[in-house]
């Protein structure tokens, strides 16, 4: 019997979220939030389908969240004069405020992540998920941000 590579992925994923949750639900965010927040801390202003793809939510789901985050004063959006179709979205000064609160706090979660589970183990697996994420360049549609199951 094969084990599920989704579900094992899915498993190890809830276990990692298990160290950072109480910090998000400290700060008042969904996990969502915190992942729109971290790629905008490291992009000044970024556009909506690649904040999509990068913080890996679904469009439609996207919008809804950063309408909760404009109405939060968390993000603000900006449509290029040149360009209307565009949407970028970046970080208020409150939101980048709020990043770098929470981000010490989080970086202890990985510290006892690291603790419990070893620095080598983690650049092991870290190194190992990085060529699996690379295979999606090898799929024929390259679903990036598709929250499908096996």
């Amino acid at each position: 019997m094969h084990e599920s590579l989704t579900i094992s992925l899915l498993q190890a994923r809830e276990t990692a979220m298990g160290f950072f949750r109480p910090i998000l639900k400290n700060h008042n965010l969904t996990e969502q939030q915190w992942r729109i927040i971290r790629v905008l801390a490291n992009n000044r202003s970024i556009e909506f389908h690649e904040l999509a793809a990068e913080s890996c939510i679904l469009r439609p789901s996207l919008t809804g969240i950063l309408s909760r985050m404009e109405r939060d004063k968390l993000i603000f959006r900006l449509k290029p004069v040149n360009d209307q179709r565009k949407l970028y979205v970046s970080l208020t000064p409150q939101g980048q405020e709020l990043y770098e609160l929470a981000r010490h706090q989080v970086e202890q979660g990985y510290s006892e992540i690291e603790a419990a589970f070893s620095k080598q183990k983690m650049e092991q697996l870290m190194a190992l998920l990085d060529e699996l994420i690379r295979l999606r360049e090898k799929l024929p549609d390259n679903p990036a941000g598709n929250d499908s199951d096996e």
